[in-house]
C-alpha cells in the first residue's frame, strides 16, 4: 500500500515527489526497487532506472514479473544507446 501511494503521488505531483515518498518506505519491501526505478525513469534518469530495473529483476518473485523487468531494463538501454 505504501509503495502505491509514492506511485500515485509521482503521477499526480510528478517523479520528485513520487521519489520523495518513496523515500519514506521501507526499502526491503518487496517491489521497492521496481517503483524507484519506474519514478526514476518518469523522472528522466534513465541511466539509473535500467540499472535499478535490472537489480529489480534478479529479485522478483516470479518468471513473469522477472521477464518484465529485464524487457524494461533492456527497452532504457536500447534507447540509450541511440
Amino acid at each position: 500500500m505504501q509503495l502505491n501511494r509514492a506511485i500515485a503521488i509521482g503521477e499526480a505531483d510528478g517523479p520528485a515527489a513520487g521519489l520523495a515518498a518513496l523515500a519514506t518506505v521501507d526499502p526491503g519491501l518487496p517491489r521497492h526497487t521496481a517503483a524507484s526505478a519506474y519514478l526514476h525513469e518518469k523522472a528522466g534518469d534513465l541511466l539509473t532506472a535500467a540499472r535499478l530495473y535490472a537489480y529489480a529483476a534478479r529479485s522478483a518473485p516470479n518468471l513473469a514479473e522477472r521477464h518484465h523487468l529485464t524487457r524494461q531494463a533492456a527497452r532504457i538501454s536500447q534507447a540509450l544507446r541511440g
